[in-house]
C-alpha cells in the first residue's frame, strides 16, 4: 500500500524538525497521534495539516512566485518565437 500524502508529509515534517517528539511538540498534539498519521492509520485535521506543510515550505526556502526583484528574466519556453512570449 502506498502512503498518503498526509502520512509523507508528517513524516517528512518530523524529519526537518528532529523528529517525531519535536513535531509533537512543535503542533501541541500527543506523540500517538502523528504515529498514527505517519502509519497511515488516521489523517490529521485539516488545520494541522497546514501547519505541517508550513514546516515543510519553510524548510525548503521556497520563495514566492515573483522571486526577488532584481532577479534576471528566466526563458520559461526556449525555442519558441519572441513574438509567442509577449
Amino acid at each position: 500500500m502506498l502512503a498518503t500524502v498526509y502520512s509523507r508529509a508528517v513524516r517528512k515534517a518530523a524529519e526537518l524538525v528532529g523528529g517525531r517528539e519535536k513535531l509533537a511538540r512543535a503542533l501541541q498534539v500527543p506523540l500517538a497521534e502523528i504515529e498514527k498519521w505517519i502509519a497511515d492509520k488516521g489523517k490529521p485535521p485539516r488545520e494541522i495539516f497546514l501547519r505541517v506543510v508550513d514546516l515543510i515550505i519553510d524548510d525548503a526556502g521556497v520563495a514566492d512566485a515573483s522571486g526577488p526583484a532584481d532577479a534576471p528574466a528566466k526563458d520559461c519556453a526556449p525555442g519558441l518565437p519572441a513574438a509567442w512570449l509577449d
